[in-house]
């Protein structure tokens, strides 16, 4: 899911990701048991706090002989949040713990599904697009076998998300479009979904060459996201950025450097400081700044983005989860 990426797709993908709920730090959804509010980090301010007792939970239940599915959530649910602090090895160590438990329980088969995709999620961070899709096409395999609409529209648009960042644009803006069609059909009343959705389709129509489409899009996802969420959400912000890009393509010259910074401005007071949203929106921006012959502004984002990156690294001594490898779902 990630090589030379496509501006914010990294922060599509992490939006699409299907199930039921938003994680209020990255706006990536989370498995049902995530949902339901644990005790031990409801008033919690810090993520490290949230590991921190999220790691205890994990211990104290497992000397109780919590039930297979509850350990999954919750070592699913640690995983999300190393994910968001870009702890990537250990990212990859918890979501390798949560799928075995996950995996035997056909009555919570999404909860497995949803893993697989914030696994394939984590692989586009550590730049591995291959063990990316194939977690991605399982996700949406097993998606397919349950039978639920919904859910197999959530994951065509996760795996457009990805195809978007391998740029396989015409692959991409098939699945989103089904998605989007397959939603609205559905009247599907989650507005996460359909301004994912859109999102998807703003960077995938216009990179290849319909962007007065891709505009459409993006003012259809700006409007639905003012709409239903905060002003200084992230959903918001990455509205913001969706609209700059789709403008700047369509050769709008005052709305795109504009709608950049106010996306620019809700990331960073939304987002953790080496959380991946961060990264794909200055790099948003740079390219915008480098298009339009701003040099000296672009170079100054470039350093804010290269300090950014030192701080989160890579995942150095990370190898490819089993989950990851060439083999059916």
């Amino acid at each position: 899911m990630k090589k030379p990426r496509t501006l914010l797709v990294l922060s599509v993908l992490a939006l699409v990701s299907a199930s039921v709920g938003i994680s209020p730090v990255t706006g990536r959804r989370q498995t049902q048991g995530e949902t339901i509010e644990l005790q031990a980090t409801a008033n919690s301010s810090s993520l490290d706090q949230q590991i921190a007792q999220e790691l205890a939970l994990i211990h104290d239940s497992e000397h109780q002989g919590l039930e297979p599915l509850m350990m999954g959530r919750l070592w699913a649910k640690l995983a999300s949040d190393y994910q968001d602090e870009s702890a990537l090895g250990r990212a990859e160590d918890a979501y390798n713990h949560a799928l075995p438990l996950l995996e035997p329980s056909s009555s919570e088969r999404v909860d497995y599904a949803v893993v697989l995709d914030n696994l394939g999620s984590l692989y586009g961070m550590m730049g591995n697009y291959d063990a990316s899709e194939r977690c991605c096409k399982r996700a949406l395999a097993i998606r397919e076998k349950l039978g639920d609409p919904l859910e197999i529209a959530r994951g065509k648009v996760h795996l457009a998300g990805l195809h978007v960042a391998m740029h396989k644009y015409k692959g991409a803006r098939r699945e989103a479009l089904e998605a989007y069609n397959e939603m609205v059909a559905l009247k599907n009343p989650d507005t996460d979904d359909i301004v994912a959705t859109l999102f998807t389709l703003t960077y995938a129509t216009c990179t290849r060459g319909g962007c007065s489409d891709s505009l459409e899009y993006a003012r259809k996802a700006w409007s639905l996201a003012r709409g239903a969420f905060p002003a200084d959400s992230l959903q918001v912000g990455l509205a913001h950025m969706a609209l700059g890009y789709a403008e700047w393509k369509a050769e709008i010259k005052d709305g795109p450097d504009e709608e950049m910074r106010k996306g620019i401005e809700i990331v960073k007071a939304r987002a953790p400081q080496n959380n991946a949203y961060l990264l794909n929106v200055l790099e948003q921006y740079r390219v915008y700044l480098e298009a339009v012959h701003r040099e000296p502004e672009a170079k100054q984002v470039a350093v804010e983005e290269a300090q950014l990156k030192k701080q989160s690294g890579k995942c150095a001594n990370c190898t490819v989860s089993v989950y990851g490898l060439d083999h059916g779902p």
